[in-house]
């Protein structure tokens, strides 16, 4: 596993001398809600008999891209839509009443403090950094369902290595 590093900005990421040395150290800069998008259907109607729970389904989604020629110059995104629903989907009812549909993109900067190979850097910025964005995210996520007037849930963390195992295959 890699060890991380905190800093305000990747340009000035400082780390304690370690008594071993660190390889593939990820660099943790600003995180940063990018885009939030909430649509409530049916409105004010949809408050008139609203569920006590709602079914929460969603669909995430990392992406990563360079935004400077150096190792510290990554970007990772955080794509959450989710869509709350009276019913979950089942085969006599597959598209369930949606109450209402979030889109979000949630990010951060990243960068290494030593080279790193191409594979290594992969599994860091889709696997390692969305793990350090989600709790962020799920707060973001959640106040907004509370806001927005609909019961909220427990949502647990995400398997972001299952997740970039899936993809890759």
């Amino acid at each position: 596993m890699n060890e991380h590093a905190y800093s305000d900005t990747l340009s000035g990421a400082q780390q304690a001398a370690p008594s071993t040395p660190l390889e593939n150290t990820l660099v943790i800069g600003s995180q940063y809600l990018q885009r939030l998008n909430i649509d409530i259907h049916n409105t004010p109607a949809v408050f008139q008999d609203l569920p006590s729970q709602l079914h929460l389904g969603l669909v995430v989604d990392v992406t990563a891209r360079q935004v400077s020629e150096t190792q510290s110059g990554f970007e990772v995104s955080l794509v959450i839509r989710a869509q709350g629903m009276r019913t979950p989907p089942s085969e006599a009812t597959p598209n369930p009443d949606r109450v209402y549909d979030i889109s979000m993109a949630y990010a951060g900067l990243f960068g290494f403090n030593t080279a790193v190979d191409r594979t290594h850097a992969e599994q860091a910025l889709l696997v390692d950094a969305p793990h350090h964005l989600f709790p962020a995210a799920r707060t973001v996520l959640l106040n907004t369902i509370r806001e927005a007037g609909f019961p909220t849930l427990n949502l647990q963390p995400i398997d972001f290595e299952v997740l970039w195992k899936t993809r890759r295959a």
